[in-house]
Protein backbone atom coordinates (compact mmCIF):
# COMPACT_ATOMS: atom_id res chain seq x y z
CA UNK A 1 0.00 0.00 0.00
CA UNK A 2 2.86 2.29 0.67
CA UNK A 3 3.84 2.83 -2.85
CA UNK A 4 0.23 4.89 -3.62
CA UNK A 5 -1.18 7.54 -2.33
CA UNK A 6 -3.64 7.06 1.12
CA UNK A 7 -7.11 5.73 -0.08
CA UNK A 8 -9.28 8.71 0.86
CA UNK A 9 -12.11 8.04 3.03
CA UNK A 10 -15.31 10.21 4.09
CA UNK A 11 -17.73 9.49 6.92
CA UNK A 12 -21.93 10.29 6.52
CA UNK A 13 -23.21 10.00 9.43
CA UNK A 14 -26.77 12.40 11.25
CA UNK A 15 -29.00 11.22 13.10
CA UNK A 16 -32.43 8.11 12.60
CA UNK A 17 -33.93 8.98 9.82
CA UNK A 18 -32.12 11.93 8.50
CA UNK A 19 -31.65 10.46 4.80
CA UNK A 20 -27.92 9.27 5.15
CA UNK A 21 -28.68 6.36 2.65
CA UNK A 22 -30.76 8.50 0.23
CA UNK A 23 -27.16 10.99 -0.01
CA UNK A 24 -25.29 8.14 0.21
CA UNK A 25 -27.12 6.44 -3.38
CA UNK A 26 -27.35 10.32 -4.84
CA UNK A 27 -23.89 10.06 -4.19
CA UNK A 28 -22.86 6.79 -5.89
CA UNK A 29 -25.45 8.00 -8.59
CA UNK A 30 -23.57 10.88 -9.59
CA UNK A 31 -20.05 10.81 -8.55
CA UNK A 32 -17.67 10.00 -10.92
CA UNK A 33 -15.21 8.15 -8.67
CA UNK A 34 -15.18 4.39 -7.53
CA UNK A 35 -16.60 4.43 -4.17
CA UNK A 36 -16.24 1.05 -1.75
CA UNK A 37 -19.08 1.70 0.72
CA UNK A 38 -18.72 0.15 4.17
CA UNK A 39 -22.23 0.10 5.55
CA UNK A 40 -23.55 0.30 8.95
CA UNK A 41 -26.43 -1.50 10.01
CA UNK A 42 -28.39 -0.49 13.30
CA UNK A 43 -29.86 -3.94 14.08
CA UNK A 44 -30.06 -7.80 13.22
CA UNK A 45 -31.60 -7.09 9.41
CA UNK A 46 -29.11 -6.01 6.41
CA UNK A 47 -31.57 -3.02 5.18
CA UNK A 48 -29.04 -0.22 4.81
CA UNK A 49 -26.65 -2.47 2.70
CA UNK A 50 -29.79 -3.50 0.84
CA UNK A 51 -29.99 0.10 -0.03
CA UNK A 52 -26.76 0.85 -1.69
CA UNK A 53 -26.37 1.24 -5.20
CA UNK A 54 -24.93 -1.63 -7.02
CA UNK A 55 -22.34 0.94 -8.32
CA UNK A 56 -19.89 0.81 -5.47
CA UNK A 57 -17.20 -1.01 -5.92
CA UNK A 58 -17.61 -3.23 -2.87
CA UNK A 59 -20.27 -3.16 -0.16
CA UNK A 60 -18.47 -3.98 3.46
CA UNK A 61 -21.02 -5.21 6.03
CA UNK A 62 -20.77 -5.11 9.83
CA UNK A 63 -22.63 -7.26 12.00
CA UNK A 64 -25.15 -5.06 14.44
CA UNK A 65 -23.88 -2.37 16.69
CA UNK A 66 -23.37 1.38 16.87
CA UNK A 67 -19.74 2.14 14.83
CA UNK A 68 -18.52 4.68 17.44
CA UNK A 69 -18.69 1.89 19.81
CA UNK A 70 -16.88 -0.87 18.15
CA UNK A 71 -14.04 -2.61 19.63
CA UNK A 72 -10.51 -1.60 17.46
CA UNK A 73 -10.14 -5.59 16.41
CA UNK A 74 -13.32 -5.09 14.62
CA UNK A 75 -12.80 -1.91 12.78
CA UNK A 76 -9.68 -2.25 11.74
CA UNK A 77 -10.49 -5.29 9.75
CA UNK A 78 -12.91 -3.80 8.02
CA UNK A 79 -10.22 -1.05 6.70
CA UNK A 80 -8.28 -4.09 5.76
CA UNK A 81 -10.87 -5.28 3.47
CA UNK A 82 -11.80 -2.28 2.49
CA UNK A 83 -7.80 -1.61 1.67
CA UNK A 84 -7.76 -4.54 -0.28
CA UNK A 85 -9.49 -3.36 -3.02
CA UNK A 86 -6.88 -0.10 -3.39
CA UNK A 87 -6.67 -0.85 -6.95
CA UNK A 88 -10.14 -0.97 -7.91
CA UNK A 89 -11.05 2.17 -6.09
CA UNK A 90 -11.29 5.95 -5.91
CA UNK A 91 -12.67 6.62 -1.95
CA UNK A 92 -14.03 4.72 0.68
CA UNK A 93 -17.68 5.85 2.22
CA UNK A 94 -18.41 5.27 5.83
CA UNK A 95 -22.13 5.60 6.12
CA UNK A 96 -22.19 5.24 10.14
CA UNK A 97 -25.20 4.29 12.08
CA UNK A 98 -27.78 6.72 13.32
CA UNK A 99 -26.04 7.41 16.90
CA UNK A 100 -22.24 7.18 15.79
CA UNK A 101 -20.48 10.42 16.81
CA UNK A 102 -17.80 10.63 14.00
CA UNK A 103 -14.67 12.05 16.27
CA UNK A 104 -14.39 7.95 17.44
CA UNK A 105 -14.85 7.02 13.89
CA UNK A 106 -12.20 9.99 12.58
CA UNK A 107 -9.73 9.01 14.92
CA UNK A 108 -9.94 5.22 13.82
CA UNK A 109 -9.34 6.51 10.54
CA UNK A 110 -6.34 8.46 11.46
CA UNK A 111 -4.47 5.71 12.96
CA UNK A 112 -4.60 3.82 9.41
CA UNK A 113 -1.38 5.03 7.40
CA UNK A 114 -3.10 4.02 4.04
CA UNK A 115 -6.26 6.45 4.91
CA UNK A 116 -6.75 9.83 4.28
CA UNK A 117 -9.41 10.75 6.52
CA UNK A 118 -10.89 13.21 4.13
CA UNK A 119 -14.72 15.74 5.77
CA UNK A 120 -16.73 14.65 7.67
CA UNK A 121 -20.33 15.00 6.18
CA UNK A 122 -23.44 14.84 8.88
CA UNK A 123 -27.19 15.04 7.52
CA UNK A 124 -29.40 16.84 8.89
CA UNK A 125 -33.67 16.70 8.55
CA UNK A 126 -34.32 20.27 9.04
CA UNK A 127 -37.98 19.29 10.09
CA UNK A 128 -36.72 16.95 13.44
CA UNK A 129 -33.29 18.62 14.17
CA UNK A 130 -35.10 21.39 16.31
CA UNK A 131 -37.02 18.83 18.28
CA UNK A 132 -33.83 15.98 18.44
CA UNK A 133 -31.78 18.78 20.13
CA UNK A 134 -34.05 19.60 22.76
CA UNK A 135 -34.82 15.96 23.80
CA UNK A 136 -33.29 15.43 27.04
CA UNK A 137 -32.19 11.62 25.78
CA UNK A 138 -30.45 12.02 22.40
CA UNK A 139 -30.30 15.53 22.14
CA UNK A 140 -26.05 15.38 23.14
CA UNK A 141 -25.30 12.58 20.53
CA UNK A 142 -27.47 14.87 17.82
CA UNK A 143 -25.14 18.02 18.81
CA UNK A 144 -22.12 15.90 19.46
CA UNK A 145 -22.67 14.87 15.76
CA UNK A 146 -23.16 18.41 14.22
CA UNK A 147 -20.10 20.02 15.99
CA UNK A 148 -17.71 16.97 14.84
CA UNK A 149 -18.74 17.49 11.19
CA UNK A 150 -17.04 19.63 8.44
CA UNK A 151 -19.86 19.33 6.33
CA UNK A 152 -23.91 19.87 7.14
CA UNK A 153 -26.04 18.37 4.55
CA UNK A 154 -29.95 20.01 5.04
CA UNK A 155 -31.55 16.45 3.53
CA UNK A 156 -35.47 17.10 2.51
CA UNK A 157 -34.81 21.04 1.50
CA UNK A 158 -36.48 20.66 -1.69
CA UNK A 159 -40.11 19.14 0.13
CA UNK A 160 -40.01 21.03 3.00
CA UNK A 161 -40.24 24.88 4.13
CA UNK A 162 -38.27 27.79 3.42
CA UNK A 163 -38.80 28.53 7.19
CA UNK A 164 -37.63 25.16 8.62
CA UNK A 165 -34.79 24.90 6.62
CA UNK A 166 -33.52 28.65 7.37
CA UNK A 167 -33.93 27.52 11.17
CA UNK A 168 -32.02 24.40 10.44
CA UNK A 169 -28.98 26.65 8.82
CA UNK A 170 -29.04 28.86 12.17
CA UNK A 171 -28.68 25.80 14.43
CA UNK A 172 -26.24 24.04 12.55
CA UNK A 173 -24.31 27.93 12.53
CA UNK A 174 -25.29 28.22 15.68
CA UNK A 175 -23.23 24.40 17.19
CA UNK A 176 -20.74 24.29 14.57
CA UNK A 177 -19.79 27.92 13.11
CA UNK A 178 -17.20 26.42 10.87
CA UNK A 179 -19.21 23.64 9.00
CA UNK A 180 -20.04 23.78 5.31
CA UNK A 181 -23.82 23.89 4.73
CA UNK A 182 -25.55 22.57 1.95
CA UNK A 183 -28.63 22.14 0.53
CA UNK A 184 -28.26 19.70 -2.42
CA UNK A 185 -25.57 17.66 -4.47
CA UNK A 186 -23.60 19.72 -6.78
CA UNK A 187 -20.10 20.29 -7.57
CA UNK A 188 -19.73 22.46 -4.58
CA UNK A 189 -21.00 19.69 -2.14
CA UNK A 190 -19.05 17.26 -3.50
CA UNK A 191 -15.41 19.75 -3.60
CA UNK A 192 -16.52 20.16 0.04
CA UNK A 193 -16.12 16.45 0.52
CA UNK A 194 -12.93 16.19 -0.48
CA UNK A 195 -11.25 18.73 1.90
CA UNK A 196 -9.06 17.74 5.03
CA UNK A 197 -11.16 16.95 7.96
CA UNK A 198 -10.32 19.43 10.27
CA UNK A 199 -11.03 17.52 14.06
CA UNK A 200 -12.72 20.45 16.19
CA UNK A 201 -14.44 18.16 19.15
CA UNK A 202 -13.46 15.25 21.42
CA UNK A 203 -16.27 12.62 22.00
CA UNK A 204 -17.39 12.60 25.81
CA UNK A 205 -19.85 10.00 25.71
CA UNK A 206 -18.62 7.01 27.52
CA UNK A 207 -18.45 3.92 25.63
CA UNK A 208 -20.87 1.87 26.38
CA UNK A 209 -23.46 4.68 26.88
CA UNK A 210 -25.33 4.13 23.85
CA UNK A 211 -26.49 0.46 25.37
CA UNK A 212 -28.29 3.03 28.43
CA UNK A 213 -30.14 5.23 25.27
CA UNK A 214 -30.98 3.10 23.08
CA UNK A 215 -33.41 -0.51 22.37
CA UNK A 216 -33.46 -1.87 19.33
CA UNK A 217 -36.08 -4.62 18.13
CA UNK A 218 -35.99 -7.02 15.54
CA UNK A 219 -39.75 -8.18 14.30
CA UNK A 220 -39.44 -11.73 12.13
CA UNK A 221 -42.90 -12.70 11.22
CA UNK A 222 -43.63 -15.93 8.99
CA UNK A 223 -47.54 -15.38 8.46
CA UNK A 224 -47.94 -12.48 5.54
CA UNK A 225 -50.04 -9.50 7.70
CA UNK A 226 -53.02 -7.36 6.39
CA UNK A 227 -51.84 -4.30 5.05
CA UNK A 228 -53.68 -1.76 6.46
CA UNK A 229 -53.58 -3.11 9.96
CA UNK A 230 -49.77 -3.67 10.01
CA UNK A 231 -49.46 -0.07 9.44
CA UNK A 232 -52.16 1.52 11.43
CA UNK A 233 -49.98 -0.65 14.49
CA UNK A 234 -46.86 1.20 13.32
CA UNK A 235 -48.40 4.32 12.78
CA UNK A 236 -50.18 3.74 16.88
CA UNK A 237 -46.24 3.43 17.56
CA UNK A 238 -44.37 5.66 15.64
CA UNK A 239 -44.60 8.74 18.31
CA UNK A 240 -42.31 5.88 20.51
CA UNK A 241 -40.44 5.27 17.76
CA UNK A 242 -36.92 6.65 16.34
CA UNK A 243 -36.97 4.55 13.62
CA UNK A 244 -38.47 1.56 11.85
CA UNK A 245 -36.93 0.04 8.95
CA UNK A 246 -37.30 -3.52 6.94
CA UNK A 247 -39.25 -5.44 4.47
CA UNK A 248 -42.76 -6.79 4.91
CA UNK A 249 -44.70 -8.93 2.41
CA UNK A 250 -48.23 -8.37 2.88
CA UNK A 251 -51.21 -10.22 2.32
CA UNK A 252 -52.44 -10.36 -0.94
CA UNK A 253 -49.01 -9.35 -2.18
CA UNK A 254 -46.72 -11.37 -4.27
CA UNK A 255 -43.62 -9.33 -3.41
CA UNK A 256 -42.13 -7.16 -0.36
CA UNK A 257 -42.36 -4.39 0.21
CA UNK A 258 -39.52 -1.23 1.67
CA UNK A 259 -41.25 0.00 4.92
CA UNK A 260 -39.56 2.34 6.56
CA UNK A 261 -40.64 4.80 9.70
CA UNK A 262 -39.02 8.45 10.04
CA UNK A 263 -39.56 11.48 11.25
CA UNK A 264 -42.56 10.49 12.44
CA UNK A 265 -43.56 9.67 8.77
CA UNK A 266 -44.21 5.82 7.20
CA UNK A 267 -43.45 5.55 3.27
CA UNK A 268 -44.06 1.86 1.93
CA UNK A 269 -42.50 1.50 -1.65
CA UNK A 270 -40.43 -1.15 -3.64
CA UNK A 271 -37.40 -1.88 -2.35
CA UNK A 272 -34.05 -0.46 -5.14
CA UNK A 273 -32.79 -4.57 -5.06
CA UNK A 274 -34.19 -7.87 -4.23
CA UNK A 275 -33.67 -8.41 -0.14
CA UNK A 276 -33.43 -12.28 -0.92
CA UNK A 277 -35.76 -14.99 0.79
CA UNK A 278 -37.13 -14.48 4.14
CA UNK A 279 -39.82 -14.10 6.68
CA UNK A 280 -42.93 -12.22 5.67
CA UNK A 281 -41.88 -9.59 8.12
CA UNK A 282 -38.58 -8.25 8.76
CA UNK A 283 -38.05 -5.05 10.56
CA UNK A 284 -35.82 -3.44 12.67
CA UNK A 285 -36.89 -0.70 14.91
CA UNK A 286 -34.85 1.66 17.13
CA UNK A 287 -35.95 3.91 19.64
CA UNK A 288 -35.38 5.12 23.93
CA UNK A 289 -38.85 3.43 25.07
CA UNK A 290 -38.17 0.04 25.54
CA UNK A 291 -41.83 -0.43 26.31
CA UNK A 292 -43.01 0.71 23.39
CA UNK A 293 -40.75 -1.66 21.18
CA UNK A 294 -42.06 -4.27 23.27
CA UNK A 295 -45.86 -3.71 22.85
CA UNK A 296 -45.24 -3.57 18.80
CA UNK A 297 -43.40 -6.79 19.21
CA UNK A 298 -46.27 -8.51 21.37
CA UNK A 299 -48.31 -8.54 18.49
CA UNK A 300 -45.15 -10.34 16.34
CA UNK A 301 -43.47 -13.36 16.35
CA UNK A 302 -39.92 -11.95 17.31
CA UNK A 303 -37.13 -12.01 20.26
CA UNK A 304 -36.98 -9.58 23.11
CA UNK A 305 -35.65 -6.23 22.19
CA UNK A 306 -32.16 -5.93 22.92
CA UNK A 307 -30.39 -2.71 23.70
CA UNK A 308 -27.23 -1.62 21.35
CA UNK A 309 -24.28 -3.21 21.94
CA UNK A 310 -20.60 -2.29 21.15
CA UNK A 311 -18.48 -4.55 19.47
CA UNK A 312 -18.82 -3.96 15.93
CA UNK A 313 -19.92 -1.19 13.19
Amino acid sequence: MSARAPLPVNVICGYLGAGKTTLLNRLLTESKERIIVMVNDFGDIAVDAALVSARSADTIQLSNGCICCSMAGGMFDAFERALSLREAADRLVIEASGVAEPARLTAFARAEPDLDCRAVVVVVDPFTLGQRLQDDRIGGVVRRQIEGADVAYLSRSDRKPDEQSRKARARVMLTNPSSAIHYSMGKAFLNAMDAPHVDMTVSTLPGDAHADLFSRATVLQDDAPEREGFLDRLRAAALSLHRAKGFVRFASEDAPSLVQLAGGEITVCKPPNDPGPGPAVRLVLIGTDDAALRRFQSEHVTSDPQPARSGTI
